[in-house]
């Protein structure tokens, strides 16, 4: 009886959709910034062309990103979906039937950008990117959803701030009548003043901000080097704590030297650590001495409360009696004391 020889089918886990969609382009975005497609680094984000639904990083991979081009100002790409994630066949469909219409860039690194004027677009207020690429772009509902656009990075990953790229205000060609009346109220000039003065009173103070800011700049200089000073005693008066109490414990024969070695590693900038260790460790005792002090344990049946007094000044032997027979302590208690 002949075998047939069976060819594994493979299932396809991923599929390229039919359609386009354009990942971005260089107007003006709900942020009030934009992103020049001419200054698009395309060869970063094709060495790895991912994508998310919704920007949602922690759902897995949805897609990856084929024939990117660029048309028209215009950054387009066809989008593959990746059947093994969780919602894969899900996000097909809805892209297929058109419900996911959008493609919106994510974790976008920002090389190079531009506050000046000329430059900006009507309803601009943010700068304009003029280097950038993309680690990934995800299908969404919504283009410009607030999980993307509004995370920018420098190209050491550092989040960007928005406000720290905004355009702030810029001087104009010439000043209107108005505002250079304002500017002599907020300068403190006469009101009959030239432009020319008060540019000049504005650079005067520009001058005084640079200077004070290079003063700044010297007296955190001095600060850090007065830090680095006073760390370096803290980490000495350490030591020499450390030492001291080590010393003092191996006199007292409560480590050996080489605990003490390890310990002097282990607390090096924990001396009050080590001194509470060291308190709690109780003194090496020779058997000798071991023996006496149980022999004065076992004769202690019948001390009074002046015997306790005697031989046990530390007063641990009545700490334990009450601890231990409260009611034997209170009797000796009573005889010492009562009247």
């Amino acid at each position: 009886m002949s075998q047939n020889n069976q060819i594994p089918i493979m299932i396809e886990k991923f599929k390229k959709l039919e359609r386009q969609y354009v990942l971005s382009d260089s107007s003006v975005n709900e942020y009030g910034f934009r992103l020049l497609t001419s200054g698009y680094q395309m060869d970063s984000f094709r060495k790895n062309p991912i994508g998310y639904y919704m920007h949602r990083r922690e759902d897995g991979i949805a897609l990856k990103w084929e024939d990117l081009k660029i048309e028209d100002d215009k950054i387009v790409g066809t989008p593959t979906i990746n059947l093994s994630n969780a919602r894969g066949e899900q996000t097909c469909a809805e892209a297929e039937n058109g419900f996911l219409n959008a493609a919106s860039v994510g974790h976008i690194v920002v090389l190079e950008y531009s506050t000046e004027k000329e430059m900006m677009l009507p309803g601009q207020t943010g700068p304009t990117i003029t280097k950038w690429y993309n680690k990934e772009c995800s299908l969404v509902d919504i283009p410009g959803n607030s999980n993307a656009l509004t995370h920018l990075y420098d190209a050491n990953e550092n989040e960007l701030n928005l406000v720290d790229l905004n355009i702030g205000k810029r001087s104009l060609p010439g000043l209107q009548e108005n505002t250079l009346i304002d500017l002599c109220d907020v300068l403190g000039l006469a009101q009959k003043t030239t432009e020319t003065e008060v540019r000049d009173a504005v650079k005067h103070l520009a001058n005084k901000a640079r200077n004070l800011e290079a003063a700044n700049i010297t007296l955190s200089k001095d600060k850090q080097s007065l830090q680095v000073q006073l760390d370096e005693i803290k980490s000495l008066r350490c030591r020499y704590e450390v030492t001291a109490l080590l010393n003092r414990a191996l006199e007292d024969k409560k480590v050996t030297v080489a605990l003490k070695e390890k310990l002097n590693e282990d607390y090096a900038n924990n001396p009050e650590g080590l001194k509470t260790l060291l308190a709690a460790m109780p003194a090496y005792q020779s058997i000798a001495a071991q023996l006496k002090n149980q022999k004065q344990a076992d004769t202690s049946e019948n001390w009074v409360w002046d015997d306790y007094e005697k031989n046990d000044p530390t007063g641990n032997k009545l700490k334990l009696l009450r601890a231990n027979d409260p009611v034997r302590y209170q009797e000796l208690f009573d005889k010492k004391f009562a009247q």
